[in-house]
């Protein structure tokens, strides 16, 4: 039986994360529903990982097995046929059936935008948390720069008990627009001057991790705590506490790698 490896973008803000739940829309249920004309019943999906409610995704990896063998061509302008208009398949590719979206994953790349500025963007607003207050960016790249490395991330998540161990491993920390000095262009209308983000690449992410690391860089931005909470809070310490959880809508899973 043929193993479709399918790379799904979705604008997460409609409905209530991944996986599928009984009265609320996911992604999980209208990518298993559009397979219905093709299979005669919904898709049994694996994804690489499950995304919170309003987070979106350029590159979320799901694996499905079907019988029908059809070009990858096929299964993709059929699926996106039947997909509601924020969830698109951008890519399907037969694999072998050793492959698994979320157990043959290697690392991750998720991406949190900011909007600074008074005004509100109306293109940007499902997609980057405004932040009208002055923020200390300077002081917020010198405290992300502690995620670096192998730590116990569990200050930055919640309790799951399908998670067996909350060691993870973050590879890259990266900005943009790159630090003062770098060379960069205000004036290019897909990153515009009041947009800012940052990129965590690591081997794996727990549950709200990402945007509790967002919401303690906040507090930095703040000033609130200094960048040196970071290493303090990944040590263990009871001297700072994390900071809180950084809204749904600024977090985007931008691709899986294998």
């Amino acid at each position: 039986m043929p193993r479709l490896k399918l790379t799904i973008e979705y604008d997460g803000t409609a409905f209530a994360g991944w996986q599928t739940q009984a009265n609320a829309p996911t992604i999980q249920s209208a990518l298993a529903a559009a397979f219905t004309p093709l299979l005669g019943h919904p898709a049994q999906l694996h994804a690489a990982g499950r995304t919170d409610a309003g987070v979106h995704a350029l590159g979320q990896v799901v694996h499905t097995d079907v019988a029908p063998v059809r070009p990858p061509e096929t299964w993709r302008a059929a699926l996106n046929a039947h997909l509601p208009d924020d969830i698109r398949v951008r890519q399907v590719e037969v694999v072998g059936a050793d492959f698994h979206a979320r157990k043959s994953a290697r690392a991750k790349l998720y991406h949190y935008a900011f909007w600074r500025g008074q005004v509100e963007s109306p293109r940007w607003r499902r997609y980057s948390l405004l932040v009208p207050m002055q923020l200390d960016w300077e002081a917020m790249r010198e405290a992300s720069a502690y995620f670096v490395g192998r730590h116990d991330f569990a200050p930055f998540s919640v309790a799951d008990r399908t998670v067996q161990t909350s060691i993870r491993t973050i590879h890259r920390v990266m900005w943009f627009p790159p630090p003062a000095g770098a060379a960069t262009d205000d004036h290019d209308p897909l990153r515009p001057a009041e947009l800012v983000a940052v990129a965590f690449h690591g081997d794996g992410f727990l549950r709200y991790q990402v945007r509790r690391m967002v919401g303690t860089l906040l507090a930095v931005g703040q000033r609130k705590v200094p960048p040196e909470a970071v290493r303090q809070i990944l040590c263990l310490t009871k001297q700072f506490a994390v900071g809180p959880t950084a809204p749904a809508q600024g977090l985007t899973l931008m691709r899986v790698d294998y």
